[in-house]
């Protein structure tokens, strides 16, 4: 079989990146197998890489950095990428136009998303490959559509739930149609495909009550593709008495997302598997955790988790990883207090509160792990020597075994404890991050933009 190799021209740049999606693999529904956040990601990636690379062969060969824009890849971020690899070549999928209705001349099939992949790693240069291919029936479909969307693969990454993102997809196809409505179906229809869950693995509750799609699916999607994405889109719901029978949504244009985009996102946030590490959780099930959750909820469950660990006046925890898995799976973690965006006060109401100050956070915490670095650096051997010892007595000891033994073998060479080590010491330099720090924060970023 031909291999087709992208050339150098042609590698994906996940941060600018625009996908041409074909309709018919826009409102895909699982039939087997759940389609997840990140397949969702990481399948819109292999399309992009491959719909640039050149015209032979069936086989389509990217670097394992390049997909998941991070040029700094572990093992442990290639044991995720391994996982929704095989979720791909594993999970089968109904593709049609887009909609129920059975008319003349449409097409409906059942396939796999990809047809095989590997992860290869040359033995000269140490840089690691992924292959991949798709079904022949579908191939040419995806990769030469006639009709599809322009997706930007940089609001992807900027998306935290799979039904956000599915939303999103959904609603960008039907923004240039001259009544920027989509298409109207019964809300049982847009469910699995919301979802990502196929209705045969649905709990009850869910298969017969619309409020509960409402409330754990519509609201949050819409409400993440308002805040991060170019589009507004608004629900319409059509009611047969009193019951919402059938839904379908209004999409207009924005000149620009509510909240700035990230310099360099990734398709994977391997900083929340750390956290989880870090609580206690062993790395394997860290990793599985994070394949079958969405992001959103596990930080939840990873903040109320850690604020019950830090109080003072509550009884300590018996067990952390006990009280965060419980707590993520019967997704009781309230939700992150929400912070605006500098200029935008309706961001606040619009945007998930949990996705909005998670993701400030982050990119505060970010900025504060340089600006340790950098402080760190410029330190003697000796003050640097004196911040190592004080981390290994002060946190060390009330971190996971995994971390510990990290330290023992790595030091700071170890992803993971580097990114806890910065944070510590962020924390002694400067404090807990206050409300105020971060407002300063978004406007700084605000005035940089």
């Amino acid at each position: 079989m031909a291999t087709k190799r992208a050339k150098k021209t042609d590698v994906v740049s996940p941060s600018s990146a625009e996908l041409r999606k074909a309709v018919e693999a826009i409102a895909i529904q699982p039939k087997s197998g759940k389609i997840t956040l990140l397949t969702r990601k990481l399948f819109n990636v292999l399309l992009a890489v491959a719909q640039q690379a050149d015209e032979s062969g069936d086989t389509y060969r990217a670097l394992l950095s390049d997909i998941v824009a991070n040029s700094a890849f572990d093992s442990n971020d290639t044991a995720l990428v391994k996982e929704h690899l095989r979720r791909m070549v594993s999970v089968q999928v109904e593709w049609s136009t887009g909609t129920s209705s059975q008319k003349p001349g449409r097409k409906w099939g059942i396939s796999t998303l990809i047809a095989d992949a590997e992860i290869l790693e040359d033995p000269t240069t140490r840089r690691v490959w992924v292959e991949f291919s798709f079904a022949p029936k579908i191939k040419k479909k995806l990769l030469d559509p006639v009709q599809y969307a322009r997706l930007s693969l940089q609001f992807q990454s900027q998306l935290r739930s799979s039904a956000g993102l599915a939303l999103y997809e959904i609603c960008v196809r039907y923004l240039t149609n001259p009544s920027h409505l989509t298409m109207r179906e019964s809300w049982e229809w847009w469910r699995p495909i919301l979802s990502g869950t196929p209705d045969t693995e649905a709990g009850d509750e869910a298969k017969r009550e619309y409020k509960y799609f409402k409330r754990d699916y519509l609201r949050p999607a819409i409400a993440e593709v308002n805040a991060v994405t170019n589009i507004f889109v608004e629900l319409i719901e059509h009611r047969e008495g009193r019951r919402v029978a059938e839904i379908q949504f209004r999409v207009t244009e924005r000149k620009q997302p509510m909240l700035a985009l990230d310099e360099h996102p990734n398709v994977f946030d391997s900083t929340l598997v750390d956290r989880m590490v870090k609580i206690g959780i062993p790395l394997k099930e860290a990793q599985t955790l994070y394949a079958d959750s969405e992001e959103n909820r596990i930080r939840a469950a990873l903040q109320m988790t850690e604020q019950r660990m830090r109080s003072t006046s509550l009884p300590p925890v018996r067990s952390a990883p006990a009280l965060f898995k419980d707590a993520l799976k019967k997704g009781y973690a309230p939700p992150v207090e929400t912070v605006a965006s500098a200029g935008s006060a309706k961001a606040a109401v619009a945007a998930p509160a949990d996705d909005l100050k998670a993701r400030l956070l982050g990119e505060y915490s970010a900025y504060r792990r340089r600006e340790a670095r950098e402080l760190y650096d410029e330190q003697g051997e000796s003050e640097r020597d004196i911040a190592r010892q004080s981390f290994e007595e002060e946190e060390l000891p009330g971190l996971g075994a995994h971390m510990r033994d990290d330290w023992r073998r790595r030091g700071l060479d170890s992803k993971i404890v580097e990114t806890a080590f910065f944070d510590w010491l962020a924390r002694k330099t400067w404090g807990e991050p206050t409300d105020g720090d971060l407002l300063a924060f978004t406007l700084s970023q605000s005035r940089a933009a």
